[in-house]
């Protein structure tokens, strides 16, 4: 059985979502986590998150990583003006 969920952030501005996007991304392209894995996109101002698990541990464990990644690369692109 695989678990899915989707996380979308609507930041309402493309530039922010895109600065995210490009902030995840390394880390989406090298996680190699047991029974999950990730694809970022950017949807107009938002950007989607889309986690696949094999149970809930692994799905819980990449969706607390990734929103604490977004919180802090939010106030650093914010700090920074960037």
């Amino acid at each position: 059985m695989t678990i899915r969920s989707t996380l979308r952030i609507n930041l309402e501005e493309y530039d922010l979502a895109e600065k995210l996007y490009r902030a995840l991304l390394p880390e989406a392209e090298t996680t190699k986590s047991r029974g999950a894995k990730i694809a970022l996109k950017v949807e107009g101002g938002a950007l989607v998150m889309e986690i696949e698990a094999v149970a809930i541990a692994p799905l819980r464990a990449l969706l607390n990583s990734y929103i604490r990644w977004v919180c802090i690369s939010l106030d650093i692109i914010t700090l920074n003006g960037d």
